[in-house]
């Protein structure tokens, strides 16, 4: 068994939801159905349930350890358990690959102030290190300048553009393609 991640970071501590968080992450989700909207999937109604999100809390922790994936939410260090964001770290590649995706989403009042670069610095930092993946994709909508700013002071890499690419709030979206390689990735292979 993996240990839980618990990634610190000046205002935020990442980790696996608990089952004593599910009502912490439905307010997050609830709060910012409208800001969140345009850039995930449509959500059915049992999305924004405790029930729904009572089943989620083991399946993330079974994704994680079967390496399939990290899903993490950032709590606010000080304000007790207040969701401030979350990012997915998704579709975990091993073998010759090493690669996984990002995406990520913050709450609507905590948008520019620093929040969702302090995030996403803390989980590639324990994505490369401790699961010790050789590149993360990011992409992102071309009109979300924000999103746009993050990732590239963070140091990731436009390397397409692809048309309808994804189908969000029910609209085939444009997206920008990006990449961050991991300059200290280690060859754990069997020689």
């Amino acid at each position: 068994m993996r240990p839980r991640p618990e990634i610190v970071t000046e205002r935020l501590v990442l980790r696996l939801p608990e089952p004593a968080d599910v009502n912490a992450v439905v307010r997050y989700f609830v709060d910012n159905r409208a800001h969140l909207a345009a850039s995930r999937a449509r959500m059915p109604e049992s999305f924004y349930t405790p029930a729904f999100w009572v089943a989620q809390v083991p399946a993330a922790r079974a994704e994680y350890e079967g390496d399939v994936s990290l899903r993490l939410f950032a709590f606010e260090r000080e304000a007790s358990g207040r969701v401030a964001g979350n990012l997915n770290f998704t579709n975990f590649v091993r073998g010759a690959a090493q690669y996984c995706t990002v995406g990520y989403g913050l709450d609507r009042a905590r948008e520019g102030r620093g929040y969702m670069t302090e995030a996403l610095r803390g989980g590639l930092d324990f994505v490369f290190r401790e699961l010790n993946m050789h590149r993360v994709m990011a992409n992102y909508v071309p009109h979300n300048r924000r999103s746009a700013a993050v990732l590239r002071r963070l140091g990731f890499t436009v390397e397409g553009y692809a048309r309808d690419y994804l189908l969000l709030d029910g609209k085939w979206e444009d997206h920008i393609l990006t990449s961050l390689v991991n300059p200290e990735w280690r060859d754990t292979s069997v020689r």
